[in-house]
């Protein structure tokens, strides 16, 4: 895969184009190699780094010009939080009251100020992984997954591990997985276009009939696909991704120097 291009190859042999690229992004002009070890570095410092050092105060920096980088507006990069907020009120609201502490109202043994405090701790590091996972997904194409993950784990070929068959089967799934979606939604709103204001019968009748749709576009989907494979010459196991030389450039050096540079702060501090 040439870096930058507006079209990522999946693993079928189509061609596709990728949501990553078309917006000409600081991070989709990077090496999904690079992506993908900057992602883990990150994670690595939120999960382990403790809040309010100066590497977490950098790391949250760098999480908040993500929308920047991604070239995406801020409703775009705050909406799955929004839908996650629950999760994160029960989880807030769970270390409250669950864990002992000082009462945070004088008449009532919960919550806990240390609770509540653990609580919201916990809630922004979530928030912060997700918010990665999401952006990442965003400017990543199911080829640039592959590739970043074939990339990255190929050392352990040198044990025998099959990666790139492992890379293969990995994106022919995720492939698979977002036409199965996309298949489930067109059944779902066929059959609620064909069944509107129906009695309770009616509605098992049209439950019936959307399970018959989704079955029927799933088996062709499937016969589309051996067919496809048949093509290309595979007649067992999946065709592996072609390898790729690994040549980052100044965007990707940056990428990746900004948070292993987080990672020796601590070192260099014991240090000194």
């Amino acid at each position: 895969m040439v870096q930058g291009d507006e079209t990522a190859v999946l693993m079928n042999g189509q061609t596709a184009a990728s949501p990553s690229t078309t917006s000409r992004c600081y991070l989709s002009r990077c090496d999904p190699r690079s992506r993908l070890a900057a992602f883990f570095i990150m994670l690595f410092l939120f999960a382990h780094v403790d809040r309010g050092t100066v590497p977490w105060w950098l790391a949250f920096i760098g999480v908040m010009l993500l929308p920047w980088l991604a070239n995406m507006g801020w409703w775009e990069w705050v909406r799955p939080l929004w839908k996650l907020r629950f999760f994160f009120l029960t989880l807030f609201l769970l270390h409250g009251f669950f864990v002992p502490g000082s009462a945070l109202l004088p008449f009532s043994h919960g919550p806990s100020q240390e609770g509540l405090m653990i609580g919201g701790q916990q809630s922004l590091r979530l928030a912060l992984m997700a918010t990665l996972s999401w952006v990442l997904i965003r400017v990543s194409s199911t080829a640039d997954m592959v590739m970043g993950l074939s990339g990255l784990l190929s050392p352990l070929k040198r044990v025998g591990i099959p990666v790139h068959r492992w890379a293969a089967l990995l994106g022919w799934t995720l492939d698979c997985v977002s036409r199965l979606l996309t298949m489930a939604s067109t059944a779902h709103d066929r059959v609620l276009s064909e069944t509107k204001n129906h009695t309770l019968w009616d509605a098992m009748t049209s439950l019936g009939q959307r399970a018959h749709f989704f079955l029927t576009d799933m088996m062709r989907d499937m016969a589309q696909q051996e067919e496809a494979l048949s093509r290309q010459g595979v007649m067992t196991g999946l065709p592996l991704p072609d390898p790729t030389p690994y040549r980052p450039g100044w965007r990707d050096r940056v990428l990746i120097a900004y948070p292993s540079f987080l990672l020796l702060i601590p070192l260099i501090q014991a240090a000194l």
